[in-house]
């Protein structure tokens, strides 16, 4: 194998796979990348067989002879990274070594058996069940990953759900931990008819790190849904530019968020979003150890509070809130500020909603294309 190749464009592609990259495998061969110099397609490869990622290398690179190297991919993204030239060679001696030269500088990295690495699908043989836009995608993403649940007790919490309305071309993206739920609509396009299937639930390290990569994107994202050849859970495949993702679903009974997410009804609160995280990042700074939750008193006025021995105590007043009690009369709502913050973050806008029935039933924040349900918590 010998190639030629912008040192630049290489060590780009070489990011782009690394997420699938395993900091600690349970088998070596996985902690590599493999390079793939065919004449017609080069790639790269990594996979930590739960997640598997092939980057296109394109006409960048030029193959003086084809053939397929696997060498530890950190350690050839740093090589990379050190290298001052504009372009380098990378050529393999048959020994399973790979050389790297750039200039009077040679790199040589021992690697492992090509032929022991795992078969990864082409995009081309991906079937297409939506495509949405990327920088959309990328958001919805990012932002329901923050209701995922870290409890690996319970697996299927900590991924994030894919849910495909075909008749409303729409894809909902939601995640929950049980003590909040987040769930926001991507337009999509193409969309496919689904056989009847479990829900599509994606780990949320996979979300976090795809969100991290599309958000440089500006084309679209093809998704698809396939049987893994061993007959376990479904796989996704995520299509875009030069890259194709595919991850392995977690395996489990999703909640019926839909039963659980509550109607816009009760007490509005209307806020400045800014205001309130800016209120609440101040009671942060002075919220000790025992977790103790933030309260917001909704009436004619709107004050937010927090009061803790041994620390201090912050009260604000939201002077760009509107609250109609509808009913409901005035609140006392109480909430773990973090998780507050998140809620704010996630349904976006200058403006938020906040739907209250009382201190004891979930509240429900809304935007235009977004929901956000959170349990508040008991006051003493």
């Amino acid at each position: 194998m010998k190639l030629t190749a912008s040192t630049k464009h290489l060590g780009a592609a070489i990011k782009a796979v690394l997420p699938a990259v395993p900091s600690h495998p349970g088998l070596p061969l996985l902690t590599g990348v493999r390079i793939n110099a065919s004449e017609a397609e080069p790639a790269l490869e990594a996979t930590d067989l739960e997640l598997s990622i092939r980057h296109l290398l394109g006409e960048a690179v030029s193959v003086q002879q084809p053939g397929s190297a696997v060498v530890p991919g950190k350690a050839l993204a740093k090589a990379l990274k050190a290298i001052k030239s504009t372009e380098v060679q990378v050529d393999e001696d048959g020994r399973v070594r790979l050389h790297v030269h750039a200039g009077n500088r040679a790199v040589t990295l021992d690697g492992f058996p090509s032929e022991d690495w795992p078969a990864i699908p082409e995009p081309a043989n991906f079937a297409p069940t939506a495509t949405v836009e990327a920088p959309v995608l990328a958001r919805a993403l990012e932002l329901s990953a923050l209701c995922a649940s870290k409890d690996e007790m319970r697996p299927i919490l900590t991924g994030v759900g894919l849910f495909f309305q075909e008749g409303s071309a729409l894809l909902e993206v939601v995640a929950t931990d049980s003590y909040r739920l987040g769930v926001i609509r991507v337009p999509a396009t193409d969309l496919q008819a689904i056989p009847d299937r479990p829900p599509l639930v994606v780990p949320a390290r996979v979300v976090r790190a795809l969100a991290r990569l599309l958000k440089m994107e500006q084309g679209t994202v093809r998704i698809g849904i396939r049987e893994p050849a061993d007959h376990g859970s479904p796989v996704v495949d995520f299509s875009f530019a030069d890259s194709a993702w595919s991850v392995r679903t977690i395996e489990g009974d999703y909640p019926a968020w839909r039963q659980v997410l509550p109607e816009a009804g009760g007490g509005l609160l209307e806020f400045d979003a800014r205001e309130l995280e800016s209120a609440l990042r101040a009671v942060v700074s002075i919220r000790g150890t025992r977790g103790t939750p933030v309260r917001l008193t909704l009436d004619d006025s709107c004050f937010v509070s927090l009061a803790e021995s041994d620390f201090g105590s912050v009260l604000e007043e939201l002077a760009g809130a509107n609250f109609s009690p509808n009913g409901a009369g005035p609140l006392q709502v109480a909430f773990n500020p973090e998780y507050l913050l998140d809620a704010i973050r996630l349904i976006g806008g200058d403006r938020g909603r906040m739907w209250a029935r009382d201190g004891l039933k979930p509240v429900l924040f809304e935007g235009p294309d977004r929901r956000c349900a959170l349990m508040p918590v008991r006051m003493p």
